[in-house]
């Protein structure tokens, strides 16, 4: 189970079956439906209980923007003037260079043909720096169409660079030509974006990808990273934008309508390669210095390959996102709704702001969420509200009647 920035671990979900498990996670809060005992009552500054359809909501496929960061760069160059990095130099990053969450970058070699080759080896010079155990790159090659694993996955820090030499990767088991490229991934949280992991020049980087015979020594591939390289790097494709309002039969918090990521045919299978974003309205938070934010969430997304969900907030339109949590998990049967909306999410701590807006996404990898027993709903969002509890009065309060008040 991962770190956790606040090691909460609650024991039951109000309202659900099961309790769910999370990977990782920055504020697990559950209800049992019934407010704390509050010194003041606060002002609604937004509500909304999605019963008026998308009303300013907008919702989109993150992968239909994303963009290559595999690039040539001087920056830790092996030798000559480039190598390959899948990196960014970014001032909002405390070492300089480094690497963000939710990351899938790919750097491919061109079809090699290796027929006439008695041992064809892949060999390449590389460094590397990531979270271990979460983010990995991977080298791969195709074998019936299929991209296969070569390694492990490179984790942790390779303390400088290394070079395989003439001791690499054997391809003649993969297809011919041989297609090979080199993947990494990152998961929701610790890279050098949120500053939870601090890597040096990560995550990944080669030079010298070669392709050869072993035994006879012809060289049939070979990209020394100089005169513009010849491999190209890539994203994953578009996968499509899958938020929705829905009324389906697993019902809403507040019937009958909520937002839903998930499959319309109700399959409980989540396809591969997600990235879809739901973001909330701008509201104006203009003077207020005490804000909370709470959102009703129903969420199924069982993994065992990294599916999950995030929850962000930015206090400047949009400009700047704070990541208040990653999570995976199973918030149990069609009535078991959580919430954040109880203890909810401080926004004060990133006060002064006026332009507050909510995001969250939902990631899957290549197999996506499902199916069958593993199969997951996907996740579902229902009433979001923004409390402002600056100069508020004194009044104890029941999630119902504040609730009633609200709607």
């Amino acid at each position: 189970m991962k770190r956790v920035l606040a090691l909460v671990l609650v024991a039951a979900l109000a309202l659900t079956a099961s309790t769910p498990g999370f990977a990782r996670k920055t504020e697990a809060v559950m209800s049992d439906g019934t407010m704390p005992r509050r010194s003041r009552t606060p002002s609604v500054l937004f509500f909304d209980d999605m019963e008026s359809g998308e009303g300013g909501w907008t919702h989109t496929d993150e992968t239909a923007t994303s963009v290559p960061k595999f690039h040539l760069d001087t920056y830790y160059a092996y030798e000559g003037t480039y190598s390959w990095w899948c990196g960014e130099l970014n001032p909002a990053f405390s070492g300089g260079g480094g690497y963000a969450n939710g990351w899938d970058m790919r750097l491919s070699v061109p079809p090699t043909r290796v027929t006439d080759a008695s041992m064809p080896v892949l060999t390449y010079a590389f460094r590397y720096d990531s979270e271990t155990g979460y983010d990995f790159t991977y080298v791969q090659a195709e074998s019936a169409g299929v991209y296969v694993n070569l390694n492990r996955g490179y984790d942790g820090s390779s303390a400088g660079w290394n070079d395989l030499g003439e001791y690499g990767f054997l391809l003649a088991e993969y297809d011919d030509p041989a297609n090979v490229r080199f993947r990494f991934v990152s998961d929701g949280a610790w890279s050098d974006e949120d500053g939870l992991y601090d890597s040096d020049g990560g995550a990944f980087h080669c030079d010298n990808v070669k392709i050869f015979d072993y035994y006879g020594g012809e060289v049939y591939f070979l990209d020394d990273c100089e005169d513009r390289g010849r491999c190209t790097p890539s994203v994953p494709d578009a996968s499509g934008d899958w938020w929705h309002i829905t009324s389906r039969a697993c019902a809403a918090f507040s019937d009958p309508h909520c937002w839903w990521a998930g499959d319309s045919g109700d399959t409980s299978k989540i396809p591969g390669g997600l990235s879809n974003a739901l973001l909330s309205p701008i509201v104006n938070l203009s003077g207020a210095t005490n804000c909370s934010l709470r959102f009703m969430l129903h969420a199924e997304v069982p993994t065992v390959d990294n599916d999950y969900w995030t929850d962000e907030v930015s206090l400047d339109g949009g400009q700047t996102w704070h990541q208040t949590g990653a999570w995976w998990g199973d918030f149990a049967q069609c009535s078991g709704w959580g919430t954040h909306g109880i203890n909810g999410v401080d926004l004060s701590q990133y006060l002064p702001g006026s332009a507050f807006q909510f995001r969250l996404t939902l990631h899957t990898t290549d197999n996506g969420c499902g199916p069958g027993e593993a199969g997951g709903a996907g996740i579902m969002l229902d009433d979001l509200w923004v409390e402002d509890w600056t100069g508020s009065a004194v009044e104890e309060t029941t999630w119902g009647r504040v609730k009633a008040l609200y709607r």
